[in-house]
């Protein structure tokens, strides 16, 4: 089914964006009153800041609700304790919006209050009746990290890869055509794959240097937050394709990512390889305010 672009907040870092527009994000322990509805589609569209403090906190939460099915009941939520904060309901909210598509939703009472939590995105549907398996859990993941962000501006975002969930319009291609940087990784369990991970898209290497420093997409952390994202290098090295951190590099997006960018004699043979990737795109406008320091795009 056809995608129209998400919204997640993205990196600002910088104040005069942030007035400019008046994307200021509300405070998210504000909760609905007995009794009501708490639906979190709104919650999704004006107050997107999943941070990566709250996903490192409960990833043990996290890999219990993937042992078995989100609703095997029906349209209620699993019991999870992620219900009982509003922290863990902010988690919760991407989790569901990840895993599951448009017009699907799971609900759960706690406090004498219904929580409703939408989908959108819908990289794992399975997930609603049945436990995660391991290629659900990577997609999941990526999906996650990829709304991950430390900062407070509002901007559209186009996620694209090898899922047809992700398939894009040519109206979203036309209008986010710059590519950010692609996510991966596996917040559940303990497995070898276990980690969070990015690399830097075609548009950041082209026009911020060559320096490693200058590749990180510092939106997903703030500086006053620790920052359990791993930083492997650019997903595509033009210059050197022997140095990058992918395999498959289509023009559309990347797959097939490691942990690390390959050396020049390629990647070590005990490094897991991520199939499940999730590149971002951006407007050309958005780019360049929040890439300030790189040289902007015409």
């Amino acid at each position: 089914m056809s995608r129209t672009y998400d919204l997640f907040l993205l990196v600002a870092g910088f104040a005069a964006f942030i007035a400019q527009t008046g994307c200021i994000t509300e405070a998210l322990e504000s909760e609905p009153a007995d009794g009501q509805v708490g639906s979190m589609e709104a919650a999704l569209t004006s107050m997107n800041r999943l941070s990566m403090n709250r996903l490192s906190m409960n990833r043990l939460s996290m890999n219990g609700l993937s042992s078995a099915g989100l609703s095997p009941s029906g349209s209620t939520l699993s019991s999870t304790e992620l219900i009982e904060t509003p922290e863990g309901r902010e988690l919760l909210a991407y989790v569901v919006r990840c895993a599951l598509p448009e017009g699907e939703s799971l609900s759960r009472a706690y406090g004498g209050v219904t929580y409703t939590f939408p989908g959108a995105v819908g990289v794992a549907p399975d997930w609603r009746l049945e436990p995660l398996d391991p290629v659900g859990q990577r997609w999941v993941s990526a999906c996650l990290l990829a709304h991950v962000n430390g900062y407070g501006a509002e901007v559209p975002i186009s996620l694209r890869g090898e899922h047809e969930a992700l398939e894009t319009t040519s109206a979203e291609r036309a209008q986010l055509d710059v590519q950010e940087a692609a996510f991966y990784g596996n917040l559940f369990g303990s497995g070898p794959d276990q980690g969070m991970y990015a690399c830097a898209g075609s548009t950041v290497q082209a026009q911020c240097g060559a320096s490693s420093s200058s590749y990180v997409p510092w939106r997903s952390c703030s500086a006053g937050e620790g920052c359990g994202l791993s930083f492997a290098g650019p997903c595509r090295d033009v210059a050197h394709p022997e140095l990058q951190a992918c395999e498959n590099t289509s023009a559309d997006f990347v797959e097939d990512c490691f942990a690390e960018a390959s050396g020049p004699d390629g990647w070590s043979g005990d490094q897991f390889k991520y199939p499940e990737v999730i590149t971002v795109y951006l407007t050309r406008g958005d780019f360049n305010t929040l890439y300030g320091g790189c040289t902007p795009l015409p």
